[in-house]
């Protein structure tokens, strides 16, 4: 399973409606996230939460660039929350490995 389908199922074990708005552009082979930094939006309840579904090993890169993005400012000064969701197999040594959801919380006090 891919980040996105773990963040997908994870949000909706939480009771969460969500979409991917992430999309495929076969002419350029690539994807386009939302603001370019979004690639699932799920409403909690409480608001609305963007979230960027990542690998464990690229979740530092993927703070560096979303926080670089004026479309994550735009999000977060209209009342959006942004986290970025990644997802690493985890667990003591000589035990069965698991994945594991780390979220970071990104908020503009923390953008440049």
């Amino acid at each position: 399973m891919s980040p996105t389908q773990k963040s997908l199922a994870e949000c909706r074990e939480r009771g969460w409606t969500c979409q991917v708005v992430e999309r495929w552009i076969p002419q350029a082979r690539r994807r386009i996230d939302f603001l370019g930094v979004i690639d699932i939006i799920a409403l909690t309840g409480t608001g609305i939460l963007g979230i960027q579904a990542c690998a464990g090993a690229s979740h530092a890169a993927r703070r560096t660039k979303a926080m670089a993005l004026p479309g994550l400012r735009a999000w977060l000064e209209c009342g959006g929350v942004f986290a970025i969701w990644s997802w690493s197999k985890r667990g003591a040594r000589g035990k069965r490995k698991v994945w594991t959801l780390r979220e970071e919380r990104i908020t503009t006090e923390m953008l440049p």
